[in-house]
């Protein structure tokens, strides 16, 4: 072992702070997230909040709250400076969502920090500014209304090692619109405003309840929808505001837990609304749920994450079972009477009772060329129809992070002709075909995004893709979130066929989308689309190219559940087997799976 090892040596001071400010701030949301917190914790009633370049070039929250005198600015940035805690005792005693007295001093380490606070109503105040590794820190008057700005400038300017590991400016930018649009749910009496790189992005007036709230975020129609659930204990109280089975998804966009008024993470109460909720839905779907827990801080620890990002409880089983019995009992009273556990409802709404048998049909567009779908009988369609693309000849290579094993089909596929093969529909997800010297079994969704994907590149390449116009333009209600991804990629959009426009608040209009994609089908398409990119975790390095054809794909593509004719799944196979590399999605996963038939024999022992 080394002398450098072995010995035991006190960090220099920079060193600490620069290791203190790693444990705070993981990235740009980190230290968006500190400040609005101190804010609130100043009494605010506006908090505004401008961002530039994800939070790399500049952050400036700004509020109207009590402010610092000059000798609390100055104390503001030393490290274990707070207002907020006297004791160790007081850390089991918090009402506020600052109290560490890390943040600012941590901030003020990897950036250059300004601070401009007046504690008074004579417009008089005082400006605090920091350079380089605070080597210099001035106080100097300023005129402002009473209130405070934080301004951060080239933040992580001088950890490049950090900042080379952070993920691209659209998807930090992408995560502090997300963690704001929740944060703000808890605060209904604040006014926030949030504003990126010149764009105003959010805002939410100061309103009455958590409803109004949710619906100041994630829009009318699904904040209207959500089922309110009450219950508790003697020091507890419980609200969950929870999706009707109806509106319950694989990966829903909000699972919100608020304990008293902080946005925390807890594996109990999670669990306790999906197992409340799992009674009233089939297969894996979730619902979106805004959790609000009401209790006596002393039963809580929230230093167990350098972020505060988790919480403990003291009594996890008790806190599970509160939980349970009010999302329960909230569900039951509101749809009790129409599902049971019996007969638990499916992630999608069922056909209307003035559906039967027989007695509609779903017809495909007229470019098409397919005839009528035949009656959809008793099987739910768990995502609007689209209609499969005729063969292209399209060929693109693409670059997946991952490729999964070659399926060799060698001359069995090449030589058929899939116009002439009777296949076989299996649960309304997999396709299967017989060819010469065995079977084949298809994903139909992966076959159908690894289409739409050759496709969408080609379309990125000219340009454009052949749409439709629509009589009648689709207004879609959108979060914050997901209204900024729309709005910054605009261009893939318009090159993919549809023609979006901002249309107000947090909606935008759709007036044409691509040709073969089904009027009713283009909201949930887009849906899928923005939900894709918001939680895409290969952001970081995927070419953006292939990101957003990808997302393209998985959103247009024909979904698991969807019943196919004889016609449709010939007309995939045929386009599927077109395509550069048809064996995996945009993905990576297996489009297909092939058995031989020797296998088949020795299956049966034959």
């Amino acid at each position: 072992m080394s002398n450098s090892a072995g010995s035991i040596q006190l960090l220099e001071p920079e060193v600490i702070e620069k290791i203190a400010a790693g444990e705070v701030i993981e990235r740009p949301a980190s230290v968006v997230k500190e400040l609005i917190e101190n804010s609130i914790d100043a009494a605010s009633s506006r908090i505004d909040i401008t961002i530039d370049s994800a939070g790399f070039e500049r952050i400036v929250i700004a509020d109207n709250g009590i402010g610092m005198s000059p000798e609390n600015l100055s104390l503001s940035i030393q490290r274990h400076a707070t207002s907020k805690i006297r004791s160790a005792e007081d850390l089991f005693l918090l009402t506020t969502m600052g109290f560490r007295g890390e943040a600012l001093a941590a901030i003020s380490s990897v950036s250059r920090l300004r601070i401009e606070s007046s504690a008074t109503t004579d417009g008089l105040g005082h400006m605090l500014q920091t350079g380089f590794d605070r080597q210099e820190t001035t106080l100097d008057p300023v005129a402002r209304p009473r209130g405070t700005t934080v301004t951060v400038e080239d933040l992580l300017y001088n950890v490049p090692a950090r900042k080379k590991f952070m993920k691209t400016e659209r998807a930090e930018r992408m995560a502090i619109v997300r963690m704001i649009e929740q944060m703000v749910i808890a605060f209904p009496q604040i006014h926030f405003t949030l504003t990126t790189d010149g764009k105003a992005v959010l805002e939410t007036p100061s309103t009455d309840t958590l409803r109004a709230r949710i619906s100041q975020v994630t829009g009318h129609d699904f904040a209207s929808s959500l089922i309110e659930c009450r219950g508790g204990r003697e020091d507890m109280d419980v609200v969950v505001y929870i999706s009707p089975p109806g509106k319950a998804s694989a990966r829903p966009r909000f699972q919100c837990l608020f304990v008293n008024l902080r946005r925390v993470d807890n594996d109990s109460v999670t669990h306790a609304v999906r197992q409340a909720f799992s009674r009233f839905i089939v297969d894996n779907f979730r619902p979106a749920f805004f959790c609000f827990l009401d209790i006596d801080p002393q039963r809580t620890d929230v230093n167990v994450h350098p972020t505060k990002r988790e919480i403990r409880f003291d009594q996890e089983r008790e806190i599970f079972s509160a939980v349970y019995a009010a999302v329960q009992k909230g569900l039951t009273d509101a749809i009790g009477s129409t599902s049971t556990p019996d007969q638990p409802f499916s992630g999608q709404q069922f056909p209307s009772p003035s559906s039967s048998p027989g007695s509609s049909q779903v017809p495909f567009p007229p470019q098409s060329g397919y005839p009528n779908r035949p009656p959809a009988e008793h099987t739910h369609v768990s995502e609007p129809q689209t209609v499969i693309p005729f063969p292209t000849t399209s060929r693109h290579a693409d670059l997946e992070q991952r490729q999964a094993p070659t399926v060799q089909l060698q001359d069995s596929v090449s030589e058929e002709a899939w116009s002439l093969i009777s296949c076989y529909q299996i649960h309304g997800i997999f396709i299967l075909a017989p060819i010469k010297n065995g079977i084949l079994l298809i994903d139909q969704h992966a076959a159908h995004e690894r289409v739409l994907y050759e496709q969408a590149l080609e379309d990125l390449d000219r340009g454009h893709a052949e749409s439709q116009q629509l009589l009648f333009p689709i207004v879609v209600e959108l979060s914050p979130a997901e209204k900024a991804v729309v709005v910054s990629s605009e261009n893939y959009f318009r090159s993919f066929g549809f023609e979006l426009t901002e249309f107000g608040g947090n909606t935008v209009s759709v007036s044409a989308v691509p040709s073969f994609l089904k009027h009713s089908a283009a909201e949930e398409a887009i849906r899928a689309m923005v939900d894709y990119l918001l939680n895409d975790s290969s952001g970081r390095t995927a070419d953006p190219r292939h990101r957003f054809a990808a997302a393209f794909a998985c959103g247009s593509a024909i979904k698991a559940g969807q019943k196919l004719d004889q016609e449709e799944m010939n007309a995939l196979l045929n386009t599927l087997f077109a395509t550069d590399n048809p064996y995996t999605c945009p993905h990576g996963r297996p489009t297909v799976v092939r058995m031989s038939t020797e296998e088949l024999m020795r299956r049966f022992l034959r």
